[in-house]
Order: structure tokens, then sequence, then C-alpha cells
């Protein structure tokens, strides 16, 4: 009796699941077949583009900000339209600048979009209808182009290991660019700087590449080229010491001024390339009468002579006391 008991639920799970899939059959198949005439049915949607403006005029320069994107809708069969967008989204259109017309002031045009829709449509398949284009009316103001050369800026942070230095000035190749644009911003332009670039634990000479800023200002002119070459020329240092004696500048006639001490050390960096060539007939350091102030018994002594080679120059002492003897 368990058996047949058994037997007659397994024949009626069977029964079930049998009805279930013909009815998840069904239903499949009237999805299909909904979705076959939704999708055959005609649609329109507005989709955004980017923009690329073309044939502008070679001596004169757009002054006002174009839209950098357009709305624009599309017409077709919902299949067409969902392949398009798929495939096809964010493609970039290109508007005919020989288009424009003029306005009553001088340099201003405008551009009617809506009027242009053949060239806007023959970039795009043909199962694909341009009904409108927003904006319907795209204002430009033109102004002659013109040019000028500025010197590039580099900003480069450089952090080296201990004993290495920048040798010289950073050499950029080129140094100066050629912007072009109207010319009320060409203008206001002196140089341009480098994107900033950090370099770390420099031992060696090395060329990197750097890019333009694009400031603000930057964006309504064109240059000559995106990147200059910079070159950093490194060389290892050591530190060295000398000893000097403090010379009197200005010290009226018949006068005498003596210091304590009357000599100061001087602490610089050298490449190891120049140390020999740097010794003590390159220097001079002084106290200048002409500084002395009431009622203060110390003068700054200055450096006023050191060789090139030399950096970080550090004296010690940096002051010293004086007695006047007439």
């Amino acid at each position: 009796m368990v058996g047949k008991k058994n037997k007659i639920s397994i024949d009626n799970s069977i029964r079930l699941n049998r009805r279930v899939i013909t009815f998840l059959f069904c239903v499949a198949i009237s999805v299909f077949f909904w979705l076959l005439m939704t999708l055959s049915r005609q649609y329109t949607i507005t989709v955004n583009f980017p923009v690329n403006y073309i044939n502008l005029p070679f001596d004169k320069v757009v002054s006002n900000r174009l839209p950098e994107s357009i709305d624009i809708q599309i017409e077709s069969s919902g299949f067409n339209l969902l392949w398009y967008k798929i495939k096809h989204q964010r493609e970039v259109i290109s508007i005919d600048l020989k288009d424009v017309a003029p306005l009553a002031v001088k340099n201003h045009y405008y551009l009617l979009s809506n009027s242009r829709i053949d060239k806007i449509t023959a970039q795009f398949s043909n199962e694909i209808k341009i009904v409108r284009v927003i904006p319907d009316t795209v204002f430009l103001n033109f102004n002659k182009k013109t040019s000028k050369r500025v010197p590039v800026k580099p900003s480069v942070t450089i952090n080296f290991q201990n004993q290495f230095q920048q040798k010289d000035s950073i050499i950029l190749t080129p140094a100066f660019v050629d912007i072009s644009g109207a010319a009320d911003i060409v203008d206001k332009i002196n140089f341009v700087e480098t994107i900033p670039v950090t370099l770390k634990n420099v031992t060696n000479s090395v060329s990197v590449k750097l890019s333009l800023k694009k400031t603000p200002l930057m964006k309504y002119v064109d240059l000559s080229q995106p990147t200059v070459m910079a070159t950093l020329n490194v060389t290892r240092y050591t530190e060295a010491n000398i000893e000097l004696p403090i010379e009197v500048e200005n010290l009226p006639l018949g006068l005498g001024l003596k210091t304590f001490p009357d000599k100061v050390s001087v602490k610089y960096n050298v490449a190891f390339t120049n140390y020999e060539k740097i010794n003590s007939s390159q220097f001079r350091a002084v106290v200048d009468y002409k500084k002395i102030e009431t009622g203060n018994n110390k003068l700054k002594v200055l450096l006023v002579t050191s060789p090139s080679e030399i950096k970080a120059v550090k004296l010690n002492p940096e002051k010293v006391e004086f007695i006047i003897k007439k």
C-alpha cells in the first residue's frame, strides 16, 4: 500500500511540473510577441551628443563659448533605437561653421541648427530620422586671430638624495611657445605654466616631458605645442669650509674699526668637480661702517664676493661686535 501511495505522489508531482513548464513556455511566447510588436513601432527619443565645430575661418577665432553638446530628437523603430543606444551613443556630431549668417552687430553671427538637419542626418545611418536639434540657434562672436610668443614657466619639485643638488637652472626645450586666439585674450597671457611634476630621490641628470597647463583663460587660445622637454643637470656636492678676514667698508678717514672676532667662517656646498677650483681669493667678507646703529654694538657680516659655483652659503658668526678707534 505504501509503494502504491508513493507512486501516486510521484505521478502527481510530474503532472504539476509539466503544467508549470507549459505555463512558463506560454508566458515566454507571449512576452516575445509583445516585445516584437513593441519594438516594431516607431519611437522618438532625445539623445545628447558632443559637438565638433568644423571649417572655422582660418584668420578668425570664436570669442564666445559655444555649446559643447546638443540634444537631437531622433525617430526610428524600437529595434533600431535600441541597437543605436547600445552601439552608437555619444558619437561626436560635426557642425559646419561655413553655414553661419551675419547679425546686425559687427562680427556677430548665428547658425540655425534645424535648417541644417540634412547635414546632421548624413552623419547617421539610413534607418535614423532627425526630427529636431536643440538648441535651434547657435550664436557666434568672431574676432580677428592674433598670436604671440610667450615664455614657459616650469613647475617642478625636486627631492634629491643626500649630497646631490641641481647644478644649474632647468633647461626647457623649447623655452618659448606660440599662442594664438582672440586679441583681447592673447594680450592677457604673458607666460604659460606647466602641469606640476614632482621628482623623487634624484641622483642623476634627467629629462622629463612636461605638459602645458590649460588655465581657464588658456582654454580660449591655441598652443603651438602641448608639451616641452625639461632637462635637469644634477651633480654630487660636498660641504667645504673656508676662513676669511673681515674687511671694513665706508670707514671715514682718521678712524679705525676693529671687529671681534676679526675673521668669519664660510660654509658652503660645492660640486666634486669644482672642489679644487675654489680658494679664499674668490671670497670677500665685509662689515659696513654706514650700517652702525646708535646703541647697537654689533654689525652684520656681508659676503660681497663669492664664486658662482658654490651653493647653500652660511656665515659664522653672522654678526660681530666692534670698537671704533680714533
